[in-house]
């Protein structure tokens, strides 16, 4: 009967049934002996629970024994409770403590060769290197954990790893990437009984698929997200408010993205700042969409603010593409220059890559007019950069950018593109064909002229038109 006990609970854990372990768990778990081998099971249990709840205070008291006592843990369970103890100050914002504890478990469960706390180790080493900023050392992790968990047949873990994999991706930029990883967490994640990681899976796969310019299917994805984070007022309820406003920006449902935007703000989580400067640069962005320039300002401002109180950079880079954005429509281009040196500079530093692209774009709009040169090669870069990629609404922000380029006088510029230098063959060609089309102009469509102004016999013009097809050599139109 013991082991039917000890066994089932981690049945239960593998298919995400947590509501039903939350059920199992004795309530006298906190009064049982610490470093009973069936007590330290349940302790270990509790603790899951209490991360899961967001209970840092119940965390705490059921790893407290265990934190600076694991010496004292049986030699089988050590690896699991070195797993909970890394959670433990993983949870807590002790990231280097918390690798370090994470690669102690991975080594004591290759030692007790405890396949299952081996992967789930090493998956928490690739959560903790995110949270660091190491991504690719995340990535290699991630993807030795799907490695692992495929072999062990572990398909609800399966899809954690898949979504922590997703969920890096779209951090790096790698949007295509990111959406194909996180359906298939999704697919995955639907087949246990783990609502909440579902709609986790389902939150961040909005936001590649806003990136790749599908609100409409983004705007389903938040909608069942919502529901479940209503249901445990989750702290991720806040960031799907303010997705769900920006999806209905691209939508051009305005009202109904005011009414989540109202929501995000009237709502005071422990660290509102921070949610409210995100909150207060999506509502610029609504205003911006309906032209309303002096409340955009405002709330930029109130963006700004709420941002440096929480003493929070990662929002500063879209608050200031957001004031670039403005003062292009303002057309006030030099201090759009500004704002968006700032944002780029940014965006690089936080490796924000699909960001720094719309930035990149944007500074071209916003130099077009003084600096061509410079805005050229901005934006053939981010032509080539987006080539084969799917990133709609970067391509739009290019492709105005190409637009104003193009419509400059050929009198005020005259750039070759190094994404795009020439052979010197076509480069010839097209000078003499601009220097043509010029003369023509200058002589009002007559060849004779055109010719004396080149200062050429009508010799070099016979052997121009065996370079240049004779059409292309002609005015279209004579001037009058």
């Amino acid at each position: 009967m013991k082991q039917v006990e000890a066994f089932v609970p981690e049945t239960l854990r593998e298919l995400g049934e947590y509501e039903k372990l939350a059920a199992l768990l004795p309530k006298s778990w906190h009064h049982l002996a610490e470093f009973d081998f069936a007590a330290i099971g349940w302790r270990l249990l509790a603790a899951e629970l209490a991360a899961r709840a967001e209970c840092d205070n119940e965390m705490y008291v059921a790893l407290a024994p265990y934190l600076d006592n694991v010496g004292k843990v049986p030699f089988a369970l050590a690896p699991r409770v070195l797993l909970w103890c890394s959670q433990y100050h993983y949870h807590h914002q002790g990231l280097p403590q918390a690798l370090q504890t994470a690669t102690l478990a991975q080594t004591a469960a290759l030692a007790a060769e405890d396949e299952s706390t081996q992967a789930e180790a090493i998956q928490l080493q690739g959560e903790i290197c995110f949270a660091l900023g190491e991504w690719e050392q995340a990535t290699a992790h991630f993807h030795q954990a799907i490695s692992l968990y495929g072999e062990q047949a572990r398909p609800y873990r399966l899809g954690l790893a898949y979504l922590d994999l997703g969920a890096t991706f779209n951090r790096l930029g790698k949007t295509e990437a990111a959406h194909t990883t996180l359906e298939r967490s999704i697919k995955l994640l639907s087949k246990s009984h783990d609502a909440y990681a579902l709609a986790i899976a389902r939150l961040i796969v909005a936001e590649s698929l806003n990136t790749l310019g599908e609100p409409e299917t983004a705007y389903q994805y938040l909608l069942f997200a919502l529901e479940t984070f209503e249901k445990t007022r989750s702290k991720y309820l806040r960031q799907t408010w303010n997705d769900l406003a920006a999806t209905l920006i691209a939508l051009k449902d305005f009202e109904q993205a005011a009414t989540y935007l109202q929501r995000a703000l009237a709502d005071h989580p422990p660290q509102a700042a921070m949610h409210h400067a995100a909150s207060y640069e999506i509502k610029a962005r609504l205003h911006l969409a309906q032209r309303q320039f002096e409340l955009a300002e405002t709330a930029l401002q109130l963006a700004d603010e709420q941002a440096k109180k929480a003493n929070d950079s990662a929002p500063l880079a879209e608050i200031c593409r957001s004031f670039g954005r403005l003062r292009l429509l303002e057309k006030r281009p030099e201090e759009a220059v500004r704002y968006l040196r700032l944002a780029l500079e940014m965006a690089q530093a936080d490796s924000a890559v699909v960001l720094e692209l719309e930035v990149k774009a944007l500074l071209a709009q916003a130099l077009c007019e003084d600096q061509p040169a410079e805005a050229f090669q901005l934006v053939a870069e981010v032509e080539r950069l987006l080539e084969g990629r799917a990133l709609r609404e970067v391509k739009r922000v290019a492709q105005e950018a190409r637009k104003r380029l193009n419509a400059l006088g050929q009198e005020h510029c005259f750039v070759l593109s190094d994404a795009r230098m020439p052979l010197l063959a076509d480069a010839r060609e097209a000078m003499l064909k601009w220097m043509w089309a010029r003369s023509l102009y200058q002589a009002k469509g007559s060849a004779r002229k055109a010719a004396t102004i080149l200062g050429v016999t009508p010799t070099y013009i016979r052997r121009l038109t065996k370079v240049i097809p004779r059409d292309l050599l002609r005015s279209t139109k004579k001037q009058k």
